[in-house]
């Protein structure tokens, strides 16, 4: 089973000045207690007479022994109540139990004893002083199933072992089930049924315990523990968990042994405190400063709170935070009405929202608040200015004019608004005439020249090489053609012009570069000093090839070119020299 637990785990190593720190558990040496772990199951025919030595061992020694009745192994049915636990198993596991009824007394022996040994190991334990102090208590909150558990551990003398291991088993009492050999133990029965007595329900730390140090002489240890019980335990047929008849001890144990933690040190009851409980009620808006607890200006809901008081007992708080409803009521009217709802009251209010607020009682005395938010829609006259392009529709405000010419219109729309109030829109419409735009330069250029643009006939431009004045400047290796937006009065128009790139030829240069054959059919030689690149372009300035040389000479193969006129500029570090080439 699956335990969820919040630990706090302390350690103080005190000299005797401060031996103050320990509230619950004893500072003085004294003997051990003893608990008698019984392995048993209700099919076990001898384990009534174990269950009835237990408790007259019990009897003998009031708040110095307890039993645990172990239910596991072959004896133990899963029929109801199936009271085999996770936990129960695993321990009857570690000690190897084969026998049915067995038992450890403090686990003082590697062995388990017979039900005849359990009195004279039991009265020997007593007898012994034990190294180690354990006591505290736990607080049960009802409602929550929540169990809040403090164990202090002091050492009056050295253990033997650096580490120790502390457990707390949860037991239950009156269990009503059937039980082979009941005639062993007849004051267990009741109406034809056995009461079965300290159960080992749930171990709420580790099944061998959890670890604790320093274990010397004058050393505290205290650790808290929130169990959450569950309401059944055991699976199928498991047996509901009752709050009114549960008990939680807490052992310590000296090391860990292979599977069990042995021998036992010294045990306890964790005695148990009812918790204090507060129920209240307050109003959204007011705070409950009482009893130890603080809630500033909680919102509506319920809350529950709780902490542990000096004397240890656990303190709740129930608290209830009502309402105090806040209603808004909206409505609407024309400009020049008056409006009378209930207690609220407007005469003639001006354009615009209006509130009004009335403060109710509810059935929690509570104050409520009901707000009422008045619109009043003017009944206006509205006076609107526009402006678009020759060509353009407008659609806005009610008018619909479509298709206009460049011009100023005057229009009037009257209508209902969507309040039912009456008003009047006048629009003074400006259409502006679109630009005419032209552009005007050399539109044919030798490549290697440039060429003026100069746009006109708008206010502004946006040329599509991205520049915005009126006068571009361009130089294009090849024929281009170059667009240009022109914006007057927010329209625009485009318009468009195409630079022609025509290449100028010079076949004998100072460079002295020489192609042949020429005309050529495939391969052309092209001699000439220092070349670094070769570009082939046509006539109209497109470029072919780009061939990078740094030789003086080149072969270049024309194969795949098509019959006709190109052109070679041969670049070198002394300049650059144009050479026209014929294919056949």
């Amino acid at each position: 089973m699956k335990k969820q637990i919040v630990l706090a785990l302390i350690f103080f190593t005190l000299l005797p000045s401060f031996l103050k720190a320990q509230e619950y558990v004893s500072t003085q040496p004294q003997n051990r207690n003893v608990i008698i772990e019984e392995f048993t199951g209700r099919n076990c025919q001898f384990c009534p007479d174990g269950h009835r030595i237990a408790n007259l061992i019990m009897a003998n020694n009031p708040g110095r022994v307890w039993a645990v009745n172990i239910h596991a192994g072959g004896y133990s049915p899963v029929t109801y109540p199936n009271m085999n636990t996770t936990d129960g198993t695993a321990i009857t596991s570690g000690f190897g139990i084969g026998g049915f009824p067995a038992g450890h007394v403090n686990r003082s022996t590697a062995e388990d004893l017979g039900r005849n040994q359990w009195e004279s190991h039991t009265n020997t334990q007593l007898a012994q002083q034990a190294e180690v102090n354990v006591a505290g208590f736990v607080t049960l909150n009802h409602a929550t199933r929540t169990a809040e558990i403090t164990v202090e551990v002091y050492y009056t003398a050295n253990s033997s072992q650096s580490t120790n291991y502390l457990t707390i088993m949860m037991l239950q009492d009156s269990i009503l089930g059937s039980q082979s050999g009941n005639y062993y133990n007849p004051s267990q029965m009741l109406n034809g049924q056995y009461v079965h007595q300290h159960v080992l329900r749930d171990v709420v730390t580790s099944t061998w315990g959890d670890e604790i140090s320093p274990t010397t002489a004058g050393t505290l240890i205290t650790k808290n523990y929130t169990y959450q019980i569950p309401e059944s335990i055991g699976a199928p047929n498991g047996v509901n968990v009752d709050l009114n008849n549960i008990l939680f001890l807490a052992f310590v144990t000296e090391k860990y042994d292979g599977t069990p933690t042995r021998p036992i040190l010294n045990v306890c009851e964790i005695e148990g405190l009812e918790p204090i409980v507060y129920n209240a009620e307050i109003c959204q808006g007011e705070s409950y400063n009482e009893n130890g607890f603080n809630f500033n200006n909680p919102a509506p809901g319920t809350y529950q709170d709780s902490y542990i008081n000096e004397d240890g007992r656990t303190i709740i708080l129930n608290l209830t935070v009502y309402p105090t409803h806040e209603r808004n009521l909206q409505t609407s009217i024309c400009e020049g009405n008056d409006f009378n709802y209930g207690v609220f009251h407007f005469e003639a209010p001006e354009a615009g929202v209006h509130t009004q607020e009335h403060v109710f009682s509810s059935v929690h005395g509570c104050d409520s608040l009901v707000i009422m938010t008045l619109t009043v829609h003017p009944s206006y006259e509205q006076e609107i200015t526009a402006e678009i392009c020759e060509g353009e529709d407008y659609k806005e405000n009610g008018f619909n004019l479509t298709n206009l010419s460049a011009g100023t219109y005057n229009e009037t729309l009257e209508f209902e608004t969507d309040y039912d109030c009456d008003s009047i829109v006048n629009l003074t419409l400006t259409v502006h005439e679109a630009p005419i735009v032209d552009i005007e330069g050399n539109t044919t250029i030798t490549q290697g020249e440039s060429t003026t643009l100069t746009a006109s006939g708008a206010d502004s431009y946006v040329w599509s090489t991205g520049e915005t004045t009126a006068t571009i400047t361009v130089s294009p290796e090849e024929t281009t053609k170059y667009s240009v937006v022109g914006t007057t009065n927010g329209c625009e128009a485009e318009s468009e012009i195409t630079v022609n790139v025509t290449v100028g030829v010079s076949e004998n240069d100072a460079l002295n570069a020489k192609i042949y054959p020429n005309p050529t059919q495939g391969e052309l030689n092209v001699r000439c000093t220092g070349m670094r690149e070769i570009t082939v372009f046509m006539p109209n300035g497109q470029t072919i090839e780009k061939i990078n040389v740094n030789d003086d000479n080149y072969t270049l193969n024309m194969s795949n070119y098509k019959s006709g006129v190109y052109y070679l500029r041969i670049t070198t570090e002394n300049g650059t020299s144009i050479q026209k080439v014929l294919k056949d």
